[in-house]
């Protein structure tokens, strides 16, 4: 047996899931390679005494809004996405109701977010993502 680097697994995933979402437009597999990598990505960053990207996003929201929200339940709806296509509980729970593109879009641009805020390698890919996304962006999701 030999010993793997998780945040290097994660690079490897991330770097799958853009793949698959620009280049094959198989938008399942990379949503849930993104969740996994992100997923890796949050939790190192929180180890770290950092913040992931979507507490720092629900905090940003808290101090400039007279709102109050429920930052468990909107973090939940955030991964609802990866975790619905990756469990089945019951015969009830056999269909998901997404946007795969939309849906794998958003999750890779967390990950993307949170490899770079981690200063992991930026690699032909992530570079290629970035723009994409940022032309998304300018021009309507």
């Amino acid at each position: 047996m030999n010993e793997f680097d998780k945040l290097a697994i994660a690079d490897e995933m991330l770097e799958t899931a853009i793949e698959l979402f620009l280049d094959e437009e198989k938008y399942f597999p990379s949503l849930h390679l993104a969740g996994a990598a992100q997923e890796v990505y949050g939790k190192w960053i929180r180890i770290n005494g950092g913040k992931d990207h979507t507490t720092t996003m629900l905090d940003l929201y808290e101090k400039t809004s007279s709102e109050p929200i429920d930052k468990r339940s909107i973090k939940k709806e955030d991964k609802r996405p990866k975790n619905t296509i990756k469990h089945l509980e019951n015969k009830n729970d056999r269909y998901a109701l997404l946007n795969p593109e939309l849906d794998s879009l958003l999750l890779l641009s967390e990950a993307v977010t949170e490899h770079v805020k981690l200063k992991r390698e930026k690699t032909l890919n992530i570079e290629r993502f970035i723009k994409y996304f940022k032309n998304k962006l300018e021009n309507g999701l």
